[in-house]
């Protein structure tokens, strides 16, 4: 946590809490209809309550990493940080699910990740996404390495959004990925998994997913 967010919470009075003893920060106002006790509330019924232990604090508001990554939401150096520009109570849930997520991955990374196999789950339907967005004059071989990396890359986020399409994304992912993100990296693989499993069908994640159910059902379940 950064000097200036610890300065921010000894000001601020009436510190919203999750858990009770997690710092919720609301630096900028959320719209009227985004009940910020309601969505704390939401939060505490889905989520395990040993899940959050490494997050330090919830920072909402307006951030200019926003602006330059082109994201409403991270989880950096122990604090996750919310965009107040929020749909509804729903859209505020998903966003803060989605990076204790990452939270979590960062904490039990060496469980998630050392037998490889939720990368290998990960890149044999990165190579069957590959293969179907080929037959259909997608893919050429000079885009064929970017279906082989494991990490993040906005170059490949663009490709798939801009160049493909969002709504041919969809058609192209349906019965691989639990949604479209899901297949730009990795940890957005994890992440996604996390939230199907707390928010969504879990009988759909462990048909679709069995690797990373595995791993989400061993961390929410407390039995690392």
């Amino acid at each position: 946590m950064s000097d200036g967010i610890r300065a921010f919470i000894k000001k601020a009075k009436n510190n919203l809490k999750l858990f009770g003893y997690k710092d919720v920060i609301v630096k900028d106002a959320l719209p009227e209809h985004v009940d910020i006790q309601e969505v704390l509330s939401r939060v505490e019924a889905k989520v395990p309550f040993h899940v959050v232990e490494e997050i330090d604090c919830f920072y909402i508001g307006h951030f200019k990493e926003f602006d330059l990554k082109d994201i409403n939401a991270m989880y950096k150096d122990g604090t996750i940080y919310i965009t107040n520009d929020q749909d509804d109570v729903d859209d505020m849930v998903d966003d803060m699910i989605h990076e204790i997520a990452h939270a979590a991955e960062d904490r039990y990374a060496q469980e998630i990740y050392s037998d490889s196999l939720v990368q290998r789950e990960f890149l044999g339907k990165r190579a069957r996404l590959r293969d179907t967005m080929r037959e259909y004059g997608f893919v050429s071989d000079a885009d064929y390495p970017k279906f082989s990396e494991l990490e993040y890359s906005k170059e490949f986020d663009d490709y798939l959004y801009n160049d493909v399409g969002e709504e041919r994304l969809h058609t192209f992912c349906s019965g691989l990925f639990i949604r479209p993100y899901a297949s730009t990296g990795i940890r957005e693989y994890f992440a996604t998994a996390f939230e199907e499993f707390l928010l969504g069908d879990q009988a759909y994640l462990k048909q679709l997913s069995p690797a990373a159910y595995d791993k989400v059902a061993l961390i929410c379940l407390e039995e690392v």
